[in-house]
C-alpha cells in the first residue's frame, strides 16, 4: 500500500508491491500522454481541414519544435531524478532546494530558447527543403509556438517536480484541463467565432500557447500552495549555482539524447522533402500517429524514473532492478499489440486526417514498415528510464545516439534503390541496434555506480 504524508500527497515508492505501485503511477501518466497527444492531434485535424499545404507546414515544424521540447524534457529528467533521490534518502531540505532551482532554470532557459527559435527557425526550415508559400506559413506558425515555450518549459519542470514525489495524478488532471481548453480554442481561433476573427494556421498556434500557459500555471499554483512533496517558498530562496550545475549535469545528456530524435527527424525530413508535399504530409501525420503507440511506454518509463530514484536513494537496489523487469514485460505486450494494429490497419488510421490518395499510400507503407521494430524501441525506453532515475543520463545519450546513427545511415544508403521505403526501413534496424546497446549497458551495472550496496 502507498504511504501518504500527513500534509501532502507524497507517496513512498520504497515500500509496497512493485507491480501495483508502477501501475498506479503509470496509468495517470499514460492518460496524460494521451491528452498531451491531444495537442498535436487536435491541431493536425483542424489545420488539416485548411488544406495539404497547411498540413505540410505543421508537419515540417514538428521535428524542429521537438528539439526544444527535448531540452525541456531533459531538464525535467534532471530535476525529477535529483528530487526523487533526495526524497528517497529523506533529505527534504535538499529536495526543496532542487525543486526551487529547477523552476528558476526553466524560466531562464525557456526565455532563451524562445528567442533563439524565432531568430534561427527560417534557415533551418529552408535546409529541410521548405520553400515558397509553405515556408511562409511554417515560420508564421512556429514563431507563435516559440513564444509559448516559456510556458512549456515551466510546465515540464513543474510537472516533473510533482511526479518526483510519486504524485502522477495531479499533473494528469491539470494536463486534462489544458488539452480540453486547446480542443475548444482550436476551431474558434482557426475558423473564427462571433467577434473572434478567423486566424487560420496561426490560430492553431495561439490556441496551443494559451492552453499550455494555463497548464503551467496550475502546476505552479499547486507547488506554491504546499500540496506537493516539496515546499516551494520564494521568500526563503537562496541562489546556489552548484545546485543548478547538478541539475544541468544530469539533465543536459538527457536533453541532447532527446534532441537527437529531432536532429534525426530533420535529417530524414530533408530526404522526404525531396519527394514532395504529399510525402511530407504523410510523414508528419505518421509521426503523430506513432506518438499514440508509444504513450503506454512513455507512461511506464515516466513512472519508473522517480521509482528508481527513490529506491536507489533509499539503497534498495534489488527493488529498483525488479521494477525494470516488470515494466519490460508490460512493454512487450503493449508494443506487440500496436505493431499488429499498425501493420493491419494503417489506412483506417490515416483516413481521419486526409483523403489524398498519395498521402494515404505513402503513409500506409510508413506504418507497416516501422511496426517491425516497435518492441525493441519500447524496451529501450524502459532501460533508459533506469539510467535517468539513477542520474546516469550519459548512458541514455549513448543508446539514443546509436539508434539514430543506424536510422539515418540506413535511410541514406537505401533511399536511392528503394525510394521512401528505403528511408522507413531504417527505423526497425535502428531500434534493434539501440536495444542491443541499452541491454548491454544495463547488464554491465554502470547505471548503479555511486549507490553502494543493497541496504536492508
Amino acid at each position: 500500500m502507498f504511504k501518504f504524508s500527513s500534509r501532502n500527497g507524497e507517496k513512498d515508492l520504497t515500500k509496497g508491491p512493485i507491480g501495483k505501485t508502477l501501475f498506479y503511477l503509470s496509468v495517470p501518466v499514460i492518460l496524460g500522454m494521451v491528452l498531451q497527444t491531444g495537442y498535436n492531434i487536435a491541431d493536425t485535424y483542424f489545420i488539416g481541414l485548411l488544406g495539404s499545404e497547411e498540413l505540410a507546414a505543421i508537419s515540417v515544424t514538428f521535428p524542429v519544435v521537438f528539439i526544444f521540447i527535448a531540452i525541456a524534457a531533459g531538464l525535467s529528467v534532471g530535476s525529477t531524478a535529483l528530487v526523487s533521490q533526495a526524497l528517497g534518502a529523506r533529505k527534504k531540505k535538499e529536495a526543496n532546494n532542487m525543486a526551487e532551482h529547477s523552476l528558476l532554470l526553466s524560466l531562464i532557459v525557456g526565455i532563451i530558447i524562445a528567442v533563439c527559435g524565432i531568430l534561427f527557425s527560417a534557415p533551418l526550415f529552408e535546409f529541410m527543403g521548405v520553400s515558397g508559400h509553405v515556408l511562409d506559413m511554417t515560420i508564421q506558425y512556429s514563431n507563435l509556438i516559440f513564444i509559448g515555450f516559456i510556458f512549456l518549459f515551466i510546465g515540464f519542470i513543474s510537472q516533473g517536480i510533482i511526479q518526483a514525489g510519486g504524485d502522477t495524478v495531479t499533473p494528469a488532471i491539470y494536463l486534462f484541463i489544458s488539452v480540453i481548453l486547446n480542443i475548444i480554442l482550436d476551431p474558434i481561433m482557426i475558423f473564427g467565432f462571433g467577434q473572434i476573427p478567423a486566424m487560420g494556421l496561426a490560430g492553431g498556434a495561439v490556441a496551443t500557447v494559451l492552453s499550455r500557459g494555463v497548464g503551467a500555471s496550475l502546476n505552479i499554483i499547486h507547488l506554491l500552495t504546499g500540496k506537493s512533496a516539496v515546499d516551494i517558498d520564494p521568500k526563503c530562496f537562496c541562489l546556489d549555482f552548484s545546485i543548478m550545475k547538478r541539475i544541468i549535469t544530469v539533465g543536459i545528456p538527457s536533453s541532447v539524447s532527446n534532441s537527437i530524435n529531432s536532429i534525426g527527424m530533420i535529417a530524414l525530413m530533408s530526404i522526404v522533402g525531396g519527394f514532395g508535399t504529399a510525402a511530407i504530409a504523410a510523414f508528419g501525420v505518421g509521426v503523430r500517429l506513432e506518438s499514440l503507440a508509444i504513450m503506454p511506454v512513455i507512461g511506464l518509463s515516466t513512472a519508473v524514473t522517480p521509482f528508481i530514484g527513490q529506491n536507489l536513494g533509499a539503497g534498495k537496489l534489488k527493488r529498483a532492478k525488479k521494477s525494470i523487469m516488470l515494466a519490460s514485460v508490460a512493454v512487450i505486450g503493449f508494443m506487440g499489440i500496436f505493431s499488429l494494429v499498425w501493420y493491419f490497419g494503417p489506412s483506417i488510421l490515416y483516413s481521419p486526417f486526409t483523403q489524398d490518395p498519395d498521402v494515404m499510400s505513402i503513409g500506409i507503407n510508413y506504418l507497416q514498415i516501422i511496426a517491425a521494430g516497435y518492441i525493441f524501441m519500447g524496451l529501450s525506453f524502459i532501460i533508459n528510464a533506469a539510467f535517468q532515475g539513477s542520474g546516469h543520463t550519459r548512458l541514455q545519450l549513448f543508446v539514443n545516439s546509436t539508434r539514430w546513427i543506424f536510422v539515418v545511415a540506413i535511410a541514406f544508403m537505401f533511399v536511392s534503390a528503394h525510394r521512401l521505403n528505403g528511408v522507413w526501413i531504417g527505423f526497425p534496424i535502428g531500434n534493434f541496434a539501440g536495444f542491443v546497446v541499452a541491454f548491454t549497458l544495463y547488464k554491465s551495472g554502470l547505471w548503479l555506480k555511486g549507490f553502494g550496496k543493497e541496504k536492508i
